[in-house]
């Protein structure tokens, strides 16, 4: 088995390549492309273990943000110049905090990142420079759809959900910061947009429930379940199926993505969860 350890800073992919290394094990540094030279470090592709790699850094103490198996890309890696060197200035630093399966398609990878600093200023001037997606502006939260993906921008956290893989990763992420970084130097002259919208709605709660349309929610289905939550017409503890402990991933997503929509009427806990 071949798997593909990611670190959350540079630091923790050094300690990491080098504990490993001292394993009898193959190791090879998968180098981060140069269009995000600096945003994140290098994975590390680990072949020949006989136990899971985390064994190994977590009795070295070492950080790691998620290890995946390993697949090849799906894409060549495109080539372009580094980013803006400003990123440094409007994020002061990033770190991958988690990395590992969606709850609303497994298949595909969430990633979470920290920026270095607050962005909740930079929120509604990037609001500014998109169209659609769904905007709160208290606090600021930005949510908007890059094909099948969905990336979220709050004050704390950068998330994107739904990437195919690693690469994919980092091509959303150098969209973000180029959005980002536009932001950043453009604020003397951009409006911050005050004005809610909802762009991400039903078909981004449906993909969280259960689905097993089983009725007991009252509704025919979990689609309509869903249309009816995202419309405040129906309540979270109205579905019985999703409080049972093995749905407790999707239970902790919903109310995510309930609280990015900005709906405060149906009870939820706000708090960002890891897991959409």
């Amino acid at each position: 088995m071949a798997y593909v350890v990611v670190f959350p800073d540079r630091d923790s992919f050094e300690r990491g390549r080098e504990r490993l290394a001292s394993s009898p094990i193959f190791v090879k540094t998968i180098e981060t492309p140069l269009f995000c030279d600096g945003l994140v470090a290098p994975a590390v592709l680990v072949t020949g273990i006989a136990s899971f790699p985390g064994d190994e850094l977590r009795s070295a103490r070492v950080p790691v943000s998620g290890i995946l198996p390993y697949s090849p890309f799906k894409k060549q890696i495109p080539q372009a110049d580094p980013p803006n060197p400003a990123w440094r200035e409007a994020l002061s630093g990033l770190r991958i905090t988690r990395i590992g399966s969606s709850v609303s398609d497994a298949v595909r990878l969430r990633v979470d990142m920290k920026p270095g600093k607050d962005l909740g200023a930079l929120i509604p001037l990037v609001a500014r420079l998109i169209r659609g997606g769904s905007y709160r502006p208290h606090p600021p939260t930005l949510a908007f759809e890059e094909e099948h993906r969905l990336l979220v921008i709050s004050p704390e956290h950068l998330v994107f959900s739904r990437t195919d893989d690693l690469l994919d990763f980092w091509i959303m992420l150098r969209s973000m910061i180029d959005l980002i970084v536009a932001a950043w130097e453009r604020r003397s002259v951009l409006k911050p947009d005050k004005g809610p919208r909802q762009g991400v709605g039903a078909i981004e709660i449906f993909k969280r429930l259960p689905g097993t349309n089983c009725g007991d929610c009252g509704s025919v289905n979990c689609m309509e379940f869903a249309t009816s939550l995202f419309m405040t017409r129906a309540k979270m503890d109205q579905c019985p199926v999703i409080a049972e402990p093995k749905w407790s991933r999707n239970l902790e997503s919903l109310k995510w993505i309930m609280s990015i929509i900005g709906d405060s009427g149906l009870g939820l806990d706000s708090s960002r969860s890891n897991l959409t």
